[in-house]
């Protein structure tokens, strides 16, 4: 059988990379749609490679998404995101990705979607997955989003021109709230580790925290050294499945989707090595945190987990708030393995009900390629 060719382009967004399309290339139905995006990335493989396919073998570069002009009154273009798995026949739509939001609007402005003149751009996104409004802040110039410039992202090598991207009232994921139990934190049992607090957090993306020493560690570990230790990776993944269903996100545990929520654990700030090779000191960041990812640490953060960090770090007595001291300002800077990055979030409380008001990231993106991808 003769192989189809698609219309696509591959983008770098924040610390993440993904297939990007227009839905008038892809098929209207789902079942179709999903082995279609599992053979692009090159899903599954049970090597953990996507060698097949474009994915890169972890969860953060095995994404894709689409495009279209919005028909709502708030928003210039909608996007869906999906997330791949790469050992498993599974495509998941429960969460956004904060690092592929950053080309969003780029990918629009460059197809001709929304066509903007050169300058400061402003282009409302809004996401199907979670209901979020987002506001994407970049330049253009000669009819393309900018992509030179001076700005560091931990994770990416070299520099590039910033994208903000603004969060509106992130707390959509569960319809309950910041907080989605009621709760600022609560007690899960877990074998092995007895009883862990949590803070299950909702803003951007439904997140649960932990502390890391519960564990055993510091939240500075190379993510292969968390990996390695199976009994937290299931300890993690039985909090994770026990937060959804105390969220009302899932019915019963057996019910939890492959993306969300995701696990933080966190700690106070100290010393610790990047991926880079590079020192940071305690007094660089304000908490130290490590992510999973579809069972994996993840080598830098998500960023939607990290804007609902920066939310969960400023509601007192959270878990996140139990590791900071002195911690003043909107701006969080978050101690991960690629290094300190900075997230924003405005957090307001009236009569002993908190809310996220926004939040905000800035990150890089560029277009690495585009033409068509091949699948049977």
């Amino acid at each position: 059988m003769a192989q189809r060719k698609t219309p696509a382009a591959f983008y770098r967004g924040g610390t993440s990379k993904g297939v990007l399309f227009q839905p008038k290339d892809l098929p209207q139905d789902r079942d179709e749609r999903d082995r279609m995006l599992l053979h692009i990335l090159g899903s599954p493989d049970p090597y953990k490679r996507q060698l097949d396919g474009m994915g890169g073998g972890l969860s953060s570069v095995s994404k894709a998404l689409w495009v279209e002009r919005s028909r709502r009154n708030d928003a210039d273009i909608d996007y869906t995101f999906a997330q791949i798995a790469v050992d498993a026949p599974v495509v998941d739509y429960s969460a956004n990705c904060g690092n592929m939001s950053t080309a969003i609007a780029p990918f629009a402005v460059e197809e001709g979607i929304v066509p903007l003149p050169d300058g400061d751009a402003v282009v409302r996104m809004f996401n199907t997955n979670t209901g979020i409004c987002v506001h994407s802040h970049f330049r253009v110039a000669d009819g393309q989003a900018v992509t030179e410039g001076d700005f560091q992202l931990p994770g990416v090598p070299g520099t590039g021109a910033p994208i903000r991207l603004e969060f509106k009232d992130p707390s959509q994921v569960t319809g309950r709230g910041l907080l989605p139990t009621g709760q600022v934190q609560e007690i899960i049992s877990v074998p092995g580790f007895g009883d862990v607090p949590v803070s299950i957090v909702d803003a951007v993306s439904l997140v649960v925290f932990a502390p890391a020493e519960i564990f055993g560690l510091t939240a500075t570990e190379r993510p292969e050294e968390i990996e390695e230790r199976s009994d937290i990776m299931a300890a993690i993944e039985a909090i994770r499945r026990e937060s959804a269903v105390r969220a009302g996100f899932a019915e019963g545990v057996s019910d939890v989707p492959m993306a969300a929520p995701r696990v933080a654990l966190v700690a106070a700030p100290a010393s610790f090595v990047s991926l880079d090779g590079c020192t940071h000191e305690a007094a660089s960041h304000d908490i130290a945190v490590r992510m999973v990812s579809l069972s994996t640490i993840h080598r830098a953060v998500m960023g939607t987990a990290a804007m609902c960090l920066a939310a969960a770090v400023q509601v007192p007595r959270s878990v996140p708030n139990d590791c900071v001291a002195d911690f003043a300002g909107d701006a969080v800077r978050l101690g991960n393995p690629s290094g300190v990055t900075v997230m924003g979030a405005k957090v307001s409380e009236c009569e002993g009900r908190w809310r996220a008001e926004n939040t905000t990231v800035v990150r890089t993106c560029r277009r690495l390629m585009d033409g068509f991808v091949y699948h049977p």
